[in-house]
């Protein structure tokens, strides 16, 4: 039997407190602090026993997640 970590794609605090600091930082500070997130999240990932190509599908499907957030922001 496989235990998987809960997808952090489907953690909505975290979603959301990425999506408010980027929507509040000019375009340069917000792609800095996505990239820091994106290799943070990816480091966790590996750290939780996903392979390579899995954390960085975990990572992508986050990136999702905080997209629709922002729409939502901005269309809501």
């Amino acid at each position: 039997m496989s235990v998987y970590a809960f997808p952090v794609s489907r953690e909505v605090p975290a979603i959301q407190i990425v999506a408010n600091a980027i929507a509040r930082l000019p375009s340069g500070e917000a792609a800095q602090l996505w990239r820091e997130t994106a290799t943070h999240l990816l480091s966790v990932a590996t750290e939780r026993g996903q392979n390579a190509i899995d954390a960085r599908a975990e990572v992508r499907r986050f990136f999702d997640a905080v997209q629709l957030a922002l729409r939502s922001q901005v269309f809501g």
